[in-house]
């Protein structure tokens, strides 16, 4: 390679190494205990738990169990939500039909997680008034799904959200889940062992 061409490509790895660490950075985050992160900025709050998937992530489905209040009204659509691979594959939520084909191994893993779900409410000063995210259903093919839900101060959003990854398993690693709109911009890292 021309050692005019060097220079700018030394800069430009430098600028794309900065940038992704900027993107995997974790600001106004905090974990408590191994499998719980919370974050807190400009009057959104979110807290999530992954307890059952750090340690049993060998299926195509890992479970975050999600709760969010803001100071600020918004709609939180599903497409708000993500989950980045440490290889830097973005995940969107598992649409409702990839969880009823699925049935039966997403019905065991509620099964055996259920023992390692933790109530997420406690973080909360809205402790008792609730509106469920109902991006899935669970068990799979209970209840009704909706795209959207509303986050306020004036209760906790609350559920359980499913990803599906493609290749069949979810390598350790750190995985950044991320909350995207107007009104939110938080980033918490799940840390798979």
């Amino acid at each position: 390679m021309p050692r005019s061409m060097v220079v700018p490509a030394a800069v430009a790895l430098l600028s794309f190494g900065a940038t992704l660490a900027q993107e995997w950075s974790f600001s106004h985050t905090k974990s408590i205990g191994r499998a719980t992160s919370e974050y807190s900025h400009e009057g959104v709050h979110v807290v999530i738990n992954y307890d059952y998937s750090q340690r049993n992530h060998n299926t195509a489905w890992l479970l975050v169990d999600v709760a969010a209040a803001s100071r600020n009204r918004f709609v939180l659509h599903k497409t708000d939500v993500h989950l980045t691979t440490p290889d830097a594959r973005e995940l969107n939520v598992a649409p409702q039909e990839r969880v009823i084909d699925d049935a039966a191994v997403i019905t065991m893993l509620l099964q055996n997680a259920s023992i390692f779900r933790r109530p997420l409410t406690s973080y909360f000063n809205q402790r008792g008034r609730v509106e469920a995210i109902r991006f899935q259903t669970t068990p799979p093919g209970k209840g009704t799904v909706s795209d959207e839900s509303t986050v306020d101060n004036d209760h906790v959003t609350i559920g359980p959200v499913l990803f599906k990854n493609p290749e069949g398993n979810w390598k350790a690693g750190t995985y950044r889940f991320a909350i995207d709109n107007d009104v939110a911009k938080a980033a918490l890292p799940i840390r798979l062992e």
